[in-house]
C-alpha cells in the first residue's frame, strides 16, 4: 500500500512466503533469496520487506539474518496466545492436514508423551510459537532493540491505521503515507480493507479473516494456565524494554 515498500514476488512452493532463513532454501544463496525482490523503476528510497511464518521461533534464523543483514528492521506481531494457537490449527485444517482433520484442538494441545508422534509435532507447533518472550530474547541477542517493533495483534485488527501509522514511523519510510485516508471497515467482510475510492474496498481473499467456531472454555482455561508462566516473562520483557503492556496481556495476567 505505501507507495515506497514493496514486497517479495510469490514462491512458486511456498506462495507469498519466501521462507530463506529457515530451511533448506537458506542454502541456495543470497542471489537466489535476493531474485524475490523486485525493485521498481524511479524510486530513491524503497523499503523492501518479507513475511515468512516460519522465522519467529525458529532457533537459527536470527543468527542467519543478522549475518546477512545487520541493518534488517524486524517486524514481529504478537497475538493471545491462545488466539494463535488455535488459528494454527484451524489453518492447517483449512490446508487438510490429516492430524488436525482427525484429531479435535482438545486432543492435539493437550496431547502426552503417549499421544500418536504426528499429533505432537502438531502440538509443538501450535504450542511453541506462543512463547513470546524465549523467542524474543532470541531476535534480541543478535539485533539492538532499536531494529525490533512489537506490534499488537489485537490493536493491528481493530485499529490498522493507527498500527500502521506505528509501522512507517518505525520504518522512516518516505513520503508519509496517510493510511486513515486508506484503510476503511468493511462490514461485509467483517475487517478494515484497502480504499479505491470513495464507493470500494479492495479486501484480503477468503483465506484472511475467517470465523472459526469458539474454542471450548475447558481448553481455554487449560491454555490460559499453561501460558501464564511465559507471558509473564514477556510483561517482564516489555517492561524492561519500556514498552506499553499489550491488552491482551493485561487480561491473561488478570485472570484468577
Amino acid at each position: 500500500m505505501h507507495p515506497s515498500i514493496v514486497s517479495n514476488i510469490f514462491s512458486p512452493s511456498t506462495f507469498e512466503e519466501v521462507q530463506f532463513f529457515s530451511g533448506n532454501n537458506y542454502f541456495k544463496g543470497l542471489d537466489w533469496y535476493m531474485s524475490f525482490f523486485l525493485t521498481p523503476p524511479n524510486r530513491t528510497q524503497v523499503y523492501m520487506f518479507e513475511k515468512s511464518a516460519t522465522y519467529f521461533d525458529n532457533e537459527a534464523v536470527p543468527k542467519r539474518v543478522q549475518a546477512l543483514l545487520p541493518k534488517a528492521k524486524i517486524i514481529t506481531i504478537l497475538l493471545n496466545p491462545i488466539r494463535r494457537a488455535y488459528s494454527w490449527y484451524q489453518h492447517q485444517r483449512v490446508h487438510d492436514d490429516p492430524i488436525a482433520l482427525n484429531y479435535t484442538f482438545t486432543e492435539v494441545v493437550m496431547a502426552t508423551e503417549s499421544s500418536p508422534r504426528t499429533v505432537r509435532l502438531l502440538q509443538q507447533r501450535c504450542l511453541n510459537p506462543g512463547i513470546y518472550a524465549q523467542h524474543l530474547d532470541r531476535w534480541l541477542t543478535y539485533f539492538p532493540s532499536s531494529q525490533l517493533l512489537i506490534v499488537d495483534g489485537e490493536e493491528l485488527r481493530t485499529d490498522p491505521v493507527e498500527t500502521m501509522e506505528t509501522v512507517q514511523r518505525f520504518l522512516k519510510a518516505r513520503p508519509y503515507w496517510p493510511y486513515k485516508e486508506h484503510i476503511r471497515y468493511d462490514p461485509k467482510k467483517g475487517f478494515y480493507c484497502q480504499v479505491i475510492n470513495e464507493d470500494h474496498t479492495k479486501c484480503l481473499g477468503k483465506s484472511k479473516g475467517r470465523n472459526y467456531p469458539p474454542i471450548d472454555s475447558q481448553v481455554e482455561n487449560y491454555l490460559s494456565t499453561y501460558y501464564r508462566p511465559f507471558n509473564v516473562a514477556l510483561s517482564k520483557l516489555l517492561t524492561r524494554l519500556g514498552l506499553p503492556q499489550m491488552n491482551w496481556l493485561q487480561e491473561e495476567l488478570a485472570r484468577p
